[in-house]
């Protein structure tokens, strides 16, 4: 090769690695092409600019089909909605979009629409898609119509071929068991174990804007419980026994005793009832202490003060048949007065 030759291909190559660097289309503009598609009702085109593992999850037939049975809607609302992506956080391969999406307000229009949903099911048939639609079309006709604005997050991922739009779809049903998990933790009073499930889910899509709120109730949550564990030595449960109520149901009573300086307006108990080895093969709660107007004489309406006792009981008939009739009772939760 001369050197002319050999000139003009260093400078095709690195023609053609700056147009790769620097005219490739950037997040927001990939983006801004995904949306535009989208929002004007052209599935199959808006599919296009979805990341590679969310294609397979879910094909282009079943990705425009999931807008089919809402054709009518769709149709209404083509090239109604605006957008403006707002920022772009790009970090590394990753990116986080912030877009402000601006669509027609038929909140006037829901009770035209209710009426026509519940018309075709009082038939004995499916809400009338056609009719709704011609309803959302004649309220689109009007141009004072007012509009909503309402801010959305959207993940992009950098392959191979470009940025594409991440929907996280393989991530999905994970977030949603992991959600199913952190909501039965939270219940269970394991905050730290519910924070731990919520920050996972974070980590499948930073867009899910109910993960952050949940794990700063959750620190809250802690804060406030590790002041109540500190509490619960003062609590002595004594007395416990197995026994019959009046109705002849079976359940477990026994004794408060507030050893603390504090009056309590409410003292939760948890029995663990037992199986013939000792473990733990069923468990109740139990509002012991109870400052309510809903008592209605059912136990004691009033605060346990500090050096008073208060007894409970409460049924146990739905214990599994394992239960050895050997229980342990503690306090799980309180309030203070």
């Amino acid at each position: 090769m001369n050197r002319t030759g050999y000139l003009v291909a260093v400078i095709f190559s690195m023609l053609v690695f700056f147009a790769g660097c620097s005219f490739a289309p950037n997040p927001k503009e990939v983006l801004s092409k995904y949306l535009d598609n989208y929002y004007h009702g052209n599935y199959d085109k808006a599919y296009e600019f979805l990341s590679s593992k969310d294609k397979t999850v879910k094909s282009q037939q079943e990705f425009s089909g999931d807008f089919k049975e809402f054709g009518g809607f769709a149709r209404a609302f083509a090239g109604k909605i605006t957008f403006n992506i707002k920022e772009v956080k790009v970090t590394g391969e990753k990116a986080l979009a912030t877009v402000d999406v601006t669509a027609p307000d038929l909140s006037g229009a829901m009770g035209e629409l209710f009426g026509a949903a519940m018309k075709s099911m009082f038939s004995g048939g499916k809400p009338d898609e056609k009719e709704m639609g011609k309803i959302v079309a004649e309220k689109m006709k009007d141009k004072n119509l007012p509009t909503s604005t309402r801010t959305e997050q959207y993940d992009l991922v950098k392959e191979k071929d470009g940025w594409r739009v991440y929907m996280g779809w393989e991530n999905k049903k994970k977030i949603n068991e992991l959600k199913a998990a952190a909501e039965k933790l939270d219940k269970q009073k394991n905050f730290a174990e519910a924070k731990a499930k919520y920050s996972e889910i974070m980590a499948l899509s930073s867009g899910d804007d109910e993960a952050p709120k949940k794990i700063k109730e959750l620190d809250e949550k802690i804060v406030k419980y590790k002041e109540k564990q500190a509490y619960f030595p003062n609590i002595e449960v004594r007395n416990v026994k197995i026994g019959k109520s009046i109705l002849n149901e079976t359940g477990v009573f026994g004794e408060l005793k507030n050893k603390g300086d504090r009056s309590l307006k409410r003292v939760e108990v948890t029995t663990y009832c037992l199986d013939k080895d000792g473990k733990v093969v069923f468990e109740k709660d139990f509002p012991a202490v109870l400052v309510s107007e809903y008592s209605f004489g059912l136990r004691e309406n009033k605060p346990l003060k500090p050096n008073y006792s208060q007894q409970f009981g409460y049924k146990l008939d739905d214990a599994p048949s394992d239960w050895s009739g050997k229980v342990r009772v503690e306090v799980t939760d309180l309030e203070f007065e």
